[in-house]
């Protein structure tokens, strides 16, 4: 005999079921554009916003160690930074700097490689993230619908009066109630 009747099962697969749909998407969200900054190739200037879109995260890679390279924004410069002692470099450029509005402007990283040729690195101004969106909503709405799920199924208990405990198989088919 089932402990719990067919419909009570039902809810409490399709609660089940929508928790798993919300995990399953919360593990599929991709990363931020531009993030993969390990996975960049050589000749690539990777472009990030940091800190909600208050900076703009510059990664440019294959300079020669310890040198000096300039950042611009189109023709306009912003900064100079030093590469790593991979060639590596790495700079943080306030959102001050990038005009309001300037998604897809050029930002030219400019040095040497390390065999001393030129090396000049251009990417456009990724646009910035809008500030909310379904995936950070997700896991509020799963609570919701657990705790949903959950209390209907206490009221559901509550007003076929099984709250005192089940009663013994077949007892409220034939006693009538």
């Amino acid at each position: 005999m089932p402990m719990f009747p067919m419909p009570l099962r039902r809810l409490v697969s399709l609660v089940a079921m929508v928790l798993g749909l919300g995990v399953a998407a919360l593990l599929a969200h991709p990363a931020p554009a531009g993030a993969a900054s390990a996975q960049a190739g050589m000749d690539t200037l990777v472009l990030t916003w940091i800190d909600g879109g208050e900076r703009l995260q510059v990664d440019g890679f294959a300079y020669r160690p310890k040198a000096i390279v300039a950042i611009r924004l189109g023709s306009e410069p912003i900064q100079q930074a030093r590469a790593d002692a991979t060639g590596r470099v790495e700079v943080a450029v306030p959102q001050a700097l990038i005009a309001a509005g300037q998604s897809g402007a050029s930002i030219i990283v400019m040095g040497r490689a390390a065999s001393g040729a030129s090396r000049v690195l251009i990417s456009a101004v990724p646009p910035r993230a809008a500030a909310r969106g379904p995936v950070d909503a997700l896991p509020w709405s799963v609570a919701v619908v657990a705790i949903a799920g959950i209390g209907l199924g206490v009221l559901r208990r509550r007003r076929r009066g099984l709250v005192a405990g089940p009663s013994p198989a077949g007892y409220r088919r034939r006693h009538g109630r």
